[in-house]
């Protein structure tokens, strides 16, 4: 019982952290946070730590700053 316990924590462990840390949802140069109201190039580590809901597309850096985003201290786009 302990062990199908144990297994089905796990599972449920790396479903979350696979919807938290999901792929950024567009294919776009800059990815935007809502949260945290900043912009990210789309290589930027950052990006893959976001929450994906938070995930805002921009096609350039005049979009991003016209949205009210600042650009991120990491990749500095």
């Amino acid at each position: 019982m302990k062990k199908i316990f144990a297994v089905i924590v796990a599972g449920l462990i790396l479903t979350a952290a696979t919807v938290i840390a999901a792929p950024p949802q567009f294919d776009t140069p800059y990815i935007g946070n809502s949260y945290r109201k900043t912009f990210h190039r789309r290589d930027c580590p950052s990006v893959p730590e976001m929450n994906y809901k938070n995930q805002v597309p921009f096609n350039t850096r005049e979009e991003a700053f016209a949205a009210g985003y600042s650009p991120c201290g990491n990749c500095k786009p």
